[in-house]
């Protein structure tokens, strides 16, 4: 059973607050937001990670970067002042 070794704040389905700590109980949706390492004594497992959880909506794709055309060249002449 996955333990927590600090205590730790998580918002439910609803955006309340609850806090969770060493001597509680962690429910099942708690264990999938709570994502810190450090967080945990005993870590869940990956099933019991991925048992309530939602499929995650894949990102969108980034589109490149617009590049500005380059620039010509301008004669040595008006570089040098020649």
């Amino acid at each position: 059973m996955a333990r927590l070794a600090n205590l730790v704040h998580v918002r439910d389905e609803k955006g309340q607050s609850v806090w969770l700590g060493p001597d509680d109980e962690v429910p099942a949706w708690a264990e999938s937001k709570i994502t810190n390492p450090a967080a945990w004594a005993e870590p869940p497992t990956v099933s019991a990670l991925t048992e309530g959880a939602e499929d995650p909506k894949p990102a969108p794709a980034k589109a490149a970067p617009r590049r500005t055309a380059r620039r010509k060249a301008a004669p040595d002449a008006a570089v040098h002042n020649e």
